[in-house]
C-alpha cells in the first residue's frame, strides 16, 4: 500500500472512532432522558453515516491487513467490528437497550480501531 493509502486508512479509522464516540454519547442522551429518537431525523441518518464509513474503510483495512500482517489483528475482527458497529448505530437510540451490551460493543469497536492505529506506528 502507498503512503497515501495508509494515510487515508488512518483518517478513516479516526473517523470511525469519532462515530463510535458519538454512538456512545447518543446512547446516554436517549437512554437517560425522556427524549425520543425520531427514526428519519436521528436514527437513519446516523446509521447510514456509519454504514457508509464502514463501506469505504473495510476494503482498505482488509488490504492493509493482508499486506502488513499486523500482530493481533485479523480479518475476522474487522467483520465483527462491522457487525457490532451496524447494530450499535441503531441500538444506541433505544431506551430499552441494555447498558452492558452497548458498552461491550462500544469497547470492542474502540479496541479494534485502536489496534489498527497502533499497528501502523
Amino acid at each position: 500500500m502507498s503512503n497515501e493509502e495508509i494515510e487515508q486508512l488512518m483518517k478513516d479509522t479516526n473517523k470511525l472512532k469519532i462515530l463510535n464516540e458519538q454512538a456512545y454519547h447518543l446512547y446516554h442522551t436517549f437512554a437517560q432522558t425522556e427524549k425520543e429518537a425520531d427514526f428519519f431525523h436521528d436514527v437513519k441518518p446516523f446509521a447510514d453515516k456509519v454504514k457508509n464509513a464502514l463501506k469505504s474503510w473495510k476494503p482498505m483495512v482488509l488490504k492493509w491487513i493482508g499486506k502488513e500482517r499486523p500482530s493481533y489483528l485479523h480479518a475476522e475482527q474487522i467483520d465483527q467490528l462491522e457487525d457490532n458497529f451496524e447494530i450499535l448505530a441503531v441500538t444506541c437510540f433505544q431506551k430499552d437497550a441494555k447498558k452492558k451490551k452497548i458498552m461491550e460493543q462500544y469497547k470492542s469497536i474502540e479496541y479494534t480501531l485502536s489496534l489498527v492505529e497502533k499497528s501502523d506506528s
